[in-house]
């Protein structure tokens, strides 16, 4: 690489939404800012969590200056537990009060609470960290204590929104700093990363004190339990809830670990705002009359076994809803969760309670800025290079687009994905690209599940397997005993015997002619059954199972 300022280097986060991770390189030093995770689609059976691939980290360990989280969501700090364990030093941890105490229990967990040096970052304030110098902004989001972070480089200042909206109206009273922008604006800032989530979005972002309303008409007209569903970390619509909740004579109760671990940290830090006698454990939902009663819970987005998932399936050990409850999924439909979050609203109806969701109902409001916004923050900051992040590819050219319109040329605006690597001199270009992509946790096995273990687990999923099992003589060959045809998930013994047989048929020819040749190597003989059975299986159903030869040798 030619000998630069600095360099930016994105492992995840651009090109796709999850997996936030970019790393600042100065001066052969390294300040990663958020370590994400991504959770699994439709097409990754068995696959618990997707990581970003940590390689070039891992690669320069000694070189990690520090870790600077925007805020306390999974996509942006529920991969540090992996990457601290792969570092295995200390490191400082730098983030707002809430997303180091977000942390703790996932460190805890992890084990690896010892390897995060925490530094709590003040909105407004700054920190030199082994040769970084960093500025704080408050900025809101669907989480308290967000965070946007300027860092000094020799070329300039470097800054990154993290996720945002200019909200008027916060619940916590906190607005994004403008003010703080506009300074930073005035020192001039060189380079500016910005969250593009709603990019495509006209207008401006709903307010979160516009849910507050919504939900208290809701539980105000509620004859039964209310059952709120939304994410554990989003403080604020759960601050709502409560309220409406508490002006309604009612009691509330948290389920979820998620949920209960998000509210237990920001009522120790005083963000919640919630008297423990109007709390009540779940236990004793029964002792209360139902319509004195809100159940706040994960399971939003029809997640399996979530606290909503096992209502709406009728297996709560708690709560079983009827006529007259009412169950609200205050929270968007992330991409990909469609039909798990229809398939649970329609279990909700058929137990008879009332649903209330988006977009039918505005029960939520979006933590993501607008295309209003998105304009008057750039013509705020007026950044000499521009680079759009968090967003899938239509979402940073959507924002590429909003920069050209509020004056930043064409040629300073840099459209990346994950791998590319942005050299940053007087002039801002791409680079070498380093290896990024999707490291998979299956378990406890991380890592070791790769692209072939996918397409064979799609494969089973698909079309099943058949197992074939022969006994050879190990001198010549010849068919000794079987074969045994076994299959799971291909195709039905009973009606689709003729198959099977068929199959068996041909596998005693193949091994015959096999056995002609003088072929005994029993990986010869097992891509000959493979060759032979995967041509008929196709021929007759157009399916391809996978196909496991068991050779045994007599």
């Amino acid at each position: 690489m030619p000998d630069v300022d600095c360099r930016l280097v994105f492992l995840g986060g651009v090109g796709e939404v999850g997996r936030n991770m970019a790393c600042l390189e100065v001066d052969g030093r390294l300040l990663i800012i958020d370590v994400g995770l991504s959770f699994p689609s439709a097409d990754m059976p068995g696959i618990d969590l997707v990581l970003p691939d940590m390689e070039f980290v891992r690669d320069r360990a000694d070189a990690v200056a520090a870790i600077v989280l925007t805020h306390g969501h999974e996509d942006h700090v529920g991969a540090l537990p992996y990457l601290l364990r792969d570092l295995d030093r200390p490191v400082p941890v730098i983030g707002s009060a809430f997303t180091l105490e977000l942390l703790q229990g996932k460190l805890e967990e992890h084990d690896v609470v010892g390897l995060a040096d925490r530094i709590v970052a003040e909105p407004g304030g700054s920190l030199e960290v082994d040769g970084f110098s960093m500025r704080f902004l408050h900025v809101t989001h669907s989480i308290p204590d967000g965070l946007a972070i300027a860092v000094d480089t020799p070329a300039g200042t470097v800054l990154h929104t993290g996720d945002f909206k200019l909200d008027p109206t916060p619940i916590d009273g906190f607005a994004t700093d403008l003010h703080g922008f506009a300074e930073e604006a005035g020192r001039g800032v060189h380079v500016l990363l910005s969250d593009s989530t709603n990019a495509e979005e006209p207008g401006h972002s709903m307010s979160e004190r516009s849910v507050g309303p919504i939900l208290r008409d809701i539980v105000a007209n509620a004859p039964g339990i209310v059952v709120a569903a939304c994410f554990s970390s989003h403080i604020h619509r759960i601050q709502q809830i409560v309220d409406a909740a508490i002006a309604d004579g009612r009691v509330v109760t948290f389920l979820g670990r998620s949920m209960q671990n998000s509210v237990g940290a920001a009522r120790r830090l005083d963000i919640l705002r919630l008297d423990d006698r109007d709390v009540i454990d779940i236990s004793e939902v029964d002792a209360f009359d139902p319509g004195r009663v809100v159940i706040i819970c994960t399971g939003s987005q029809g997640e399996p076994y979530s606290a909503l998932s096992l209502m709406a399936a009728r297996e709560h050990k708690w709560v079983k809803l009827s006529e007259g409850d009412t169950v609200v999924l205050s929270s968007s439909l992330i991409p990909g969760n469609e039909p798990a979050i229809h398939r649970v609203v329609d279990a909700l109806y058929r137990s008879g309670a009332d649903v209330f969701h988006m977009p039918s109902d505005p029960v939520h409001a979006s933590g993501h800025a607008a295309q209003e916004e998105l304009r008057l923050l750039l013509s705020l900051v007026r950044p000499r290079w521009f680079i759009p992040v968090h967003g899938e590819r239509r979402h940073l050219q959507h924002h590429a687009r909003l920069a050209e319109e509020v004056g930043i040329p064409r040629a300073n605006i840099l459209i990346c994905e994950d791998g590319d690597v942005i050299e940053i001199g007087e002039r801002v270009v791409k680079g070498e690209r380093v290896r990024a992509g999707m490291t998979f946790v299956d378990g406890l096995g991380i890592g070791d599940i790769g692209g072939e273990v996918l397409r064979d687990r799609r494969k089973l999923a698909g079309d099943g397997v058949v197992v074939v099992v022969v006994t050879v003589d190990a001198q010549s060959g010849e068919l000794v005993d079987g074969p045994d045809v076994v299959n799971r998930g291909f195709v039905h013994e009973e009606t689709s015997g003729d198959i099977l047989e068929e199959a068996r048929r041909r596998v005693i020819a193949a091994l015959e002619e096999s056995a002609a040749a003088h072929v005994t190597d029993p990986s010869a003989l097992q891509q000959n059954i493979r060759r032979v059975l995967k041509r008929y299986f196709v021929e007759v159903t157009q399916r391809k199972p996978v196909i496991l030869p068991v050779i045994m040798e007599a």
